[in-house]
Parts: C-alpha cells; sequence; structure tokens
C-alpha cells in the first residue's frame, strides 16, 4: 500500500489520468513500474512522454516524515533521471534543495468538511456551449488570472450560483475522481463558503459514481510558496482533507 490507503495498482491507474495535467510530477506516461518497495518507502520508476522524447524519473514516496533523508538519498542514486519526493505534508525540507513544489490533497468519500454555504445552487454539466466556456473563463480568471477549458470526455463541470449568477466552478475527472485544476472563486465571494459548496458536492457526485476518494493538486508558483498558494492550501485543509501530501521536484 502507498500512504497506507491505496494500492500501488490503484496509484498507477490514478497516477496515469493525472498526467493529462503535463505538471512537474505527472506527465503522460509511456510504462511506470515498481523498483523497490519497503515498509514506508517505495521507488517508483516511470517513462514521461514529453516534447521530444521520453524522460526518465524517479517517485520515491514515504508515508513517514522520519524516512524523508532516506527518501532524497536513495534519489541521488538515480543519475540524470528527475527525481521527485512525495511525503507527508508536515516532513521539514530544506528549499536549497528543490526546484518545484506542490500539495496533494485526499478525502474519503463521506469526509465531514465545514459547512457549506446554503445558498449556493449547483450546475452540472458533461456538455458544455461556447456560452458555458465564456462563463468558465471569466470565473477562472478572477479566481487564479488564467483559463484553462474542461475536457470532453474526462470532465464534468460543476459551476456554483448565488442568486442565479455564477461565482465558482470545478473539473471533476470522471476517471480519477482528481478535481483538475482545483476549485475557483471569484474573489468577490471567497471567504463565503462557496469553494466548500463546491467540495461538498463534488464528494456526492463522486460518491454517485462509485469513487472511494476524490482529490486535488496545487502545484506552487514558487517554492516558498505565494499568498495565492498559501490561501488554497489553508482552503483544502480546512475541509479536512484524509491524507495530505507534499511533492518536491530536487535539485539535479
Amino acid at each position: 500500500m502507498l500512504f497506507d490507503f491505496i494500492s500501488f495498482e490503484e496509484f498507477v491507474k490514478w497516477y496515469n489520468e493525472l498526467g493529462k495535467l503535463k505538471i512537474f510530477w505527472a506527465k503522460p506516461i509511456e510504462n511506470i513500474n515498481l523498483l523497490s518497495k519497503e515498509d514506508n518507502l517505495h521507488l517508483v520508476g516511470v517513462k514521461w512522454i514529453v516534447k521530444g522524447g521520453i524522460r526518465e524519473a524517479i517517485l520515491a514516496i514515504t508515508e513517514r516524515v522520519d524516512e524523508a533523508p532516506k527518501a532524497i538519498d536513495s534519489l541521488k542514486s538515480y543519475g540524470s533521471s528527475t527525481k521527485i519526493l512525495m511525503a507527508p505534508e508536515e516532513t521539514p525540507i530544506n528549499l536549497n534543495l528543490i526546484n518545484a513544489r506542490s500539495i496533494l490533497y485526499f478525502w474519503n468519500i463521506n469526509a465531514k468538511t465545514l459547512e457549506p454555504n446554503k445558498d449556493v445552487k449547483m450546475k452540472t454539466l458533461t456538455e458544455w456551449s461556447e456560452n458555458d466556456i465564456e462563463t468558465f473563463r471569466r470565473i477562472q480568471k478572477q479566481s487564479w488570472g488564467f483559463f484553462i477549458p474542461p475536457r470532453r470526455g474526462d470532465h464534468i463541470v460543476l459551476t456554483a450560483l448565488l442568486n442565479d449568477s455564477p461565482v465558482g466552478m470545478a473539473y471533476l475527472n470522471i476517471h480519477n475522481f482528481n478535481i483538475d485544476y482545483g476549485i475557483h472563486v471569484i474573489k468577490p465571494h471567497w471567504r463565503r463558503r462557496v469553494g466548500t459548496a463546491l467540495l461538498t458536492k463534488t464528494l456526492e457526485l463522486a460518491k454517485s459514481m462509485g469513487a472511494s476518494k476524490i482529490s486535488v493538486v496545487r502545484i506552487f508558483r514558487n517554492i516558498k510558496g505565494t499568498y495565492s498558494d498559501m490561501r488554497a492550501t489553508k482552503f483544502y485543509k480546512a475541509n479536512n482533507p484524509s491524507t495530505k501530501i507534499s511533492i518536491y521536484r530536487l535539485n539535479d
């Protein structure tokens, strides 16, 4: 088991779908295999399909804070491969050792979140028009400053409405139940539990589809974490994820 709740086979299925995000620690994969397995440390070899060819990476996955130094030492022996450490969020890390940072949170499907805003109404879409796309664009631009469109066949789009006005949104990936690109709420409606309403609805929707857990990833804009990074992680953590993981890319 990885992180005491997901088998290696389940992780591979989840991670393979996550690769569509093309983030620093998950890209489209050619193959993936378990290189070594100890009680509290797994080394996973990955071949990513990237522009220009294949890139090799090693994921060192540990569920114990005190195993992180051993995981880092293990990664150092893999030469030119991209080296990724996945460890409990509270693991101390020397930021001089890394050049990219991310968080990963999982919720059990019956998780108890904060109390959502009861005035929020939800619109759920499996198909969308150009007008819908413009609505998604406006929300994301006012949330994190740029726009990534949903993928047909991969995403269900949840839109939060207050007084019939769209104020927030999320993409639920139907293949691995990740909230791709996170939860977004326009700034005038921050701190009104609109995001919690979206998270609660996402849990309900995923449960109805047979999921046992959902996840979300946040890529930090710099290794120390910006104000936006800290605000996002504070929101997610306040809503009681069952597993909290930090992910780092080590310097070459």
